[in-house]
């Protein structure tokens, strides 16, 4: 019985752009070879397949995150796409949103960490389409969040800082994130359901929004 290759239908330069990215993410930009990018790839190393294809690993590099950035989900999460009178359900929603984002670019994060300097711009692009929009419509729901208190906090909600208690919010949630991939067990043990209801637990403690679960009658 002949075993179909696992390349089989995938052209070469795209074989030779998801295994450098992943090479790239496992151990460096620098520390990564030509060769090792094209033997991972099913091809002859060191025989100028790379080469046929990209006009150094730079440009490899330079292309597979822009192929990234291209498929970055548009503009982040909508605010029109969440919850509409269910704060609670708009946080958790939102954090869902993020943390999926973050683990389809996963391998590019890391990329850019280790060796973003290379290419400021893709870099910059980065930010541009996955980290501004988050903080833009985490910073919304803050608004949103804040109206609905206006009443219970009064002049608080007018003065409090918005762009830093979103810079805060949204630091959790990436924190939680990165140090998931770091140690492999997420912080404390806990799940992403059991987290993200823990966050927005904190969002509507920061802005005194109301939380309108419904709560157990029951004695504990």
């Amino acid at each position: 019985m002949i075993t179909p290759s696992p390349w089989a239908g995938q052209p070469t330069k795209q074989r030779l752009l998801e295994h450098g990215v992943r090479l790239f993410a496992e151990k460096g930009f620098r520390e990564t070879t030509v060769g090792e990018i094209e033997a991972a790839a099913g091809l002859e190393p060191r025989r100028g397949a790379l080469y046929r294809h990209y006009p150094s690993k730079e440009a490899l590099l330079e292309a597979a995150l822009e192929q990234h950035l291209q498929n970055l989900t548009d503009a982040g999460a909508s605010l029109d796409q969440l919850p509409g009178v269910d704060l609670r359900q708009q946080a958790i929603t939102f954090g869902r949103w993020l943390l999926a984002e973050l683990d389809r670019e996963e391998a590019i994060m890391r990329i850019l960490e280790q060796d973003g300097d290379r290419l400021p711009g893709v870099r910059d692009g980065f930010r541009e389409r996955l980290v501004d929009p988050g903080y833009a419509t985490i910073a919304e729901l803050v608004r949103r969040w804040l109206g609905t208190a206006s009443k219970t906090l009064g002049r608080a909600s007018k003065t409090m800082d918005i762009d830093a208690l979103s810079a805060v919010l949204l630091g959790g949630l990436i924190n939680y994130r990165r140090s998931t991939w770091t140690f492999h067990v997420p912080p404390a043990g806990l799940d992403q359901e059991r987290y993200l209801s823990g966050w927005a637990d904190l969002c509507f403690a920061a802005t005194g929004a109301p939380d309108r679960r419904v709560r157990s009658s029951r004695p504990r």
